[in-house]
């Protein structure tokens, strides 16, 4: 069970399908609902339990994914570093929000397209008919 979790959640080779990539992302969501309500409920007791226990149910939840979407670039002919870059960009543009005092607007909106677009693409745009270079179609019966 450990090694198909593994494979499922922390695998950066191969190709993921549309359908996959929806499913894997709310199972990865999911995992992450346990700790962060159990952190809220420890939240007026101690904070460093609110943020060890949130952080870690998100640290695992990133895991996740991350690796659904360098899969998921993959299925779509496309290096799966330039999706987490993808991600780098909309998380730091999101974190800049909350810092800066100036041009708040803007880079809430950046933040927003970027990761707006990225949803779409990874979500909606069908894969690369047959085998491509990051390996079988995951459509194909054999895969």
């Amino acid at each position: 069970m450990l090694t198909r979790f593994c494979s499922a959640f922390l695998s950066f080779r191969g190709r993921i399908s549309r359908l996959t990539y929806w499913k894997r992302s709310l199972q990865a969501g999911l995992v992450a609902l346990p700790f962060v309500f159990a952190g809220l409920l420890v939240a007026s007791y101690s904070r460093v339990a609110f943020f060890a226990l949130v952080g870690f149910g998100l640290a695992i939840s990133l895991g996740g994914w991350a690796s659904i979407t360098v899969r998921r670039f993959h299925d779509l002919g496309r290096n799966g570093w330039l999706g987490l870059a993808a991600v780098a960009l909309s998380a730091g543009l999101s974190y800049a929000v909350e810092e800066a005092s100036g041009a708040l607007f803007v880079m809430a909106v950046a933040a927003s397209c970027v990761s707006l677009a990225l949803f779409v693409y990874l979500g909606f745009v069908r894969g690369t008919p047959g085998a491509n270079a990051y390996g079988p179609n995951p459509h194909a019966p054999d895969a």
